[in-house]
Formats: C-alpha cells, structure tokens, sequence
C-alpha cells in the first residue's frame, strides 16, 4: 500500500546528499540541530543584517554586473534584524499574506502581537497598541512588501553605500588585488584560469555523502602549476584576533573544504599541482589584511577533515543525532 515517506526517510532517499561547510560544522556542535534544520527540513532562514552584508561585499567584489539579480533595494530604512525575523514569522504563518502589514483586520493583528509574543520581543510594553506600532510602520511596510513579491536578499541604501565602501576598500589594497588582478582571456595558451563565486562538488570514497560549496575565487596558473584559493571574511573583531576566530567559528573546516573540492575537480594532469590558501580579512576598522596558511597548517586541517568526515559519516550511518560523537561514545569523562 502506498504512503507518504517520513522526512528522515525521504533525506535518506536522497543518494547525492552533500555537506556544506555549514551543515558539517552544524552536525559536529549539535547533531539535533542538524537534524530539525537538514532532515526535517525545519531550517530557519537567516536574514541577520552582517550576513546580507557579507553577502554584498562578496557581490560587489566578484560579481558586480549581478548586484540587481541578488538584491532588492529598498525604498526606506531597513528593520532592525528583530523586527525582520517578526515579519519572517509572520509572511510563513499568516493565512492574510496579501493584507498591508498597516492593516486594522483584527484577526491579522492578533497575530503580530502572537508572533511577538512567541519571540519575546516589545513584551515590557503594556499595551497591545504599542507593540503594534513597534511593528506597523512604514520601514516596515516595505519590508513586507519585498516578502510578498521577491525572492532576493533586501538591503536599503545606507546598507549598500556602506558595502560599496568596503568594497573599495577593500580593491584599493595592493596585496589583496595582486592576488585578484590576472583575468583569465580567450586566448586558448592563457595559462592563467580564474573562478569567482564557484560552485564545486565532490564525492567522497567509500562514503554514503559528498561535499559541495561555493567558493569565493581561486585562481589555476599552469606555468607554475599553482592553485591560489582566496576566502574572504568580514570580521565583527580586529585583524590580530582573527586566529582565534578561526578556531571559533571553525574556519579552518571551511578552508579544508574548499581545498578538497578544488583538488577533486582539478583534471587529471593537474593533480600535482600545489594549492595554496588565503584568508582576506576586513575587520571591524576597515583594516584588510591577507592572511597565508602554511603548507604544514593545511595538511593539519586535512588531517582534522578527514577526523569530521568519519564523525559525520557515524551520525550518517547510525542514523543517530540525539549527541555529539564522542558524547555517544561516552568519550567525555569529568
């Protein structure tokens, strides 16, 4: 007899599931997480303002001639993130979706002040009139007219001047645009090959799943048989802490990554080549600076990798995420 397949069996259905950078290093902190966000598909889409914003730098760096495509500017301020993730809620819960969000329906405005409610948020405000107005104005309004009729990331034009700013902050740095400044031609000797903005895959051996990810630039130069891959992050801190921002945020399981799937996509003749790593860094002062990862570092990540991917592959295998790996295998000992 016919039925629905479950979520979890419908993810493993799937035979060409591929992690990300992101979904790996989600599975390594919290499998249960993984779980609601990749297998239940209950995945919260982030919109958070230094997200978009890292979004558009890396547009307007790579692939400017793309900026309309990506983005939709709009005519006012944009939200803060807080009321962002309340108009979210409400566009993916509303059964009034085409109502204006300055609305009076009290049936629609019951739900605003639910949604506020479930997030805790203007909650110290007594009465329900000024929560609403916390939510119903006209910034806001806009914000809700993008939801209803776009499917790209919004940002205003504070958001984009800023952005620019740093973009050409970032193209006036000798040591970074040295990096950025061969252009592949249409000359067929070019040995000079370049990629923006890459999406790669990979298969892994033996292994029930691949990786993917999208790479910000990397550069092949076959007279020197040279894979240069360059990442570039925007940083809340300064340029001396970005070490340990690395190790916070995992950056160095992004950078293994990344220089996997570049490898596994080079051809044949070109599997000899050496492949070299940069972090361009943009701080919090505008400062930028590229940082080299040694040869040593990145066969140490290499290592750690293939650690993660084994990791995975048991939670993949065993089907269990109710812990982290070593907590299941009772590792963790006080």
């Amino acid at each position: 007899m016919y039925r629905d397949l479950t979520k979890e069996e419908k993810f493993y259905a799937n035979e060409n599931f591929k992690f990300s950078y992101s979904s790996l290093n989600k599975l390594l902190f919290s499998p249960s997480l993984f779980y609601r966000d990749y297998i239940l598909e209950d995945r919260e889409i982030r919109t958070d303002k230094h997200l978009v914003e890292g979004k558009l730098i890396h547009c307007l760096l790579f692939e400017e001639n793309k900026l309309n495509d990506k983005f939709n500017i709009l005519p006012g301020k944009l939200p803060a993130d807080s009321n962002i993730k309340v108009l979210n809620a409400l566009y993916n819960t509303t059964t009034n979706r085409e109502s204006s969000l300055l609305s009076q329906d009290p049936t629609f405005q019951q739900e605003i002040l639910q949604i506020l409610i479930d997030q805790n948020l203007y909650q110290t405000l007594k009465l329900d009139d000024a929560r609403l107005d916390k939510i119903q104005t006209a910034d806001n309004q806009s914000y809700w007219d993008y939801l209803k009729n776009s499917s790209k990331d919004a940002i205003d034009n504070d958001t984009l001047e800023k952005c620019k700013d740093q973009a050409e902050n970032i193209k006036n740095n000798k040591d970074v645009m040295a990096l950025f400044k061969d252009v592949q031609t249409d000359f067929e000797l070019d040995p000079i090959e370049t990629h923006a903005e890459k999406y790669l895959t990979s298969d892994l051996l033996g292994k029930p799943f691949g990786l993917h990810g999208y790479l910000d630039y990397y550069k092949i130069d076959h007279s020197t048989k040279t894979v240069t891959i360059c990442d570039l992050k925007t940083t809340s801190k300064t340029i001396s802490e970005f070490k340990e921002t690395i190790d916070f945020y995992n950056y160095w399981l992004q950078a293994a990554i990344y220089c996997k799937l570049v490898f596994a996509n080079l051809a044949e003749t070109e599997q000899e080549y050496n492949i070299l790593f940069k972090f361009v860094v943009v701080d919090k002062y505008n400062q930028v600076y590229v940082f080299d990862v040694t040869d040593q570092t990145l066969n140490d990540w290499a290592v750690a990798l293939e650690d993660v991917i084994e990791r995975a592959n048991y939670h993949y295998t065993e089907k269990n995420y109710s812990l982290p790996y070593d907590f299941l295998l009772g590792n963790i000992k006080l």
